[in-house]
């Protein structure tokens, strides 16, 4: 449940290059790597949320994604 909690996901645009595509797969390996460490006890939430900024994620943005899947993660259950 909480790897649904703490989804990450890739936004993609039209006309990306190969390069631009690359760089955020890589992005995108790093942060689940983190989730995964985090979710395993390895590292704090502050830690998690310091890797996500390094991997370039928009942390308010994530944070109030992960606060609406809490809010319907309380509601199915």
């Amino acid at each position: 449940m909480l790897e649904g909690i703490l989804e990450l996901s890739i936004v993609t645009t039209e006309g990306m290059s190969e390069s631009e595509s690359l760089k955020l797969i890589e992005q995108l390996e790093c942060a689940e790597l983190a989730q995964q460490r985090f979710i395993q006890g390895s590292i704090s939430f502050e830690d998690y949320l310091d890797i996500l900024e390094l991997c370039e994620v928009d942390i308010d943005d994530y944070l109030e994604i992960v606060d609406e899947n809490l809010e319907t993660a309380v509601i199915v259950v």
